[in-house]
This record gives structure tokens, sequence and C-alpha cells, in this order.
């Protein structure tokens, strides 16, 4: 199953970026599905991170390791028992002071879940996905015009 999504930010994309790849526990308390997240390691290159999710009542684990390619990409890797999944992000910087985000993912289910990947299970994932999307964006814009507000006046 592959999901694409491209959305509009109105911040800059190192904004974006540092926003986006600054992972914590405190990811779970933006989207419901994300139940808990650790970090598990931390380099300039590469986060390790394992996640607990549920959705649809299933409640899921997954070993992420998130790759870092400053300053315009990054890419999400899933495995868990229920599925596994490739997401990558990519920045581009708009003539008015916006980042577009496209992002794609490929999910493969396994075992007993892979039954349940239908066309109509794919669209509720990916209304999932795209109600996730708004609200990081949401965050993420709110997060900037504060930091555009409170940083000193530039020299």
């Amino acid at each position: 199953m592959e999901i694409s999504l491209t959305k509009k930010i109105k911040a800059d994309p190192s904004f974006v970026f540092d926003w986006w790849t600054d992972l914590s526990p405190d990811d779970s308390k933006l989207v419901k599905p994300l139940k808990s997240r650790t970090v598990v390691s931390r380099s300039p290159g590469r986060i390790l991170l394992r996640d607990e999710e549920e959705m649809y009542f299933k409640k899921m684990s997954f070993d992420v390791v998130v790759t870092l390619h400053r300053p315009d990409s990054w890419i999400a890797e899933y495995r868990g028992a229920s599925a596994t999944a490739r997401s990558e992000y990519r920045l581009k910087s708009e003539m008015d002071n916006t980042t577009t985000l496209v992002y794609k993912s490929r999910i493969e289910p396994t075992g007993s879940l892979a039954r349940l990947f239908s066309p109509i299970v794919k669209y509720f994932v990916k209304r999932v996905f795209a109600g996730e999307m708004e609200i990081f964006v949401d965050t993420l814009e709110r997060d900037f015009a504060n930091w555009q507000m409170n940083r000193p006046d530039e020299v």
C-alpha cells in the first residue's frame, strides 16, 4: 500500500526540517495513534526510535530508523510484527517563503494484518495519516510564528 501527501507549510525549510526531525517522547501528545515514543539513540545523521501505536483497535510496536539528509529530506523505516514501512519526506523551498513537504510512504502489512489491507482500509489509513499531517503542520506553523515573534531582531 502506498500513500502520498503534499502539504504547503508557512515556515522556512530549515525550521521545518529541524522541527519535524526533533523526534521526542512528547510527539505522542500530538496524534492519537502514537501512544508512546522512546528515543533509543541519536546521532547527527540517524535517530533510532521505539514507537507504540494503536490504529483501528490494533496495538503495534515498531523499531524505527530515521536517516537524516540535511537540509531537505529524511527517511523513516519502520519494522514491526504487524507491518514494515518506509516513509520519505522531501522539502522544497518556495518563492513565497513557504515550504512544500512531499510525503511518500510504502506500507507492507505482515501476518494477519495483511488480510485487512483492502482498498477500503487503505482509504481509512490514508485519512488517519492525512489527519496526523494536518495536526503536525498546524502545530509547526504556530511554533514558527511564535519563534519569529520571540527571536531577537536580526542585525
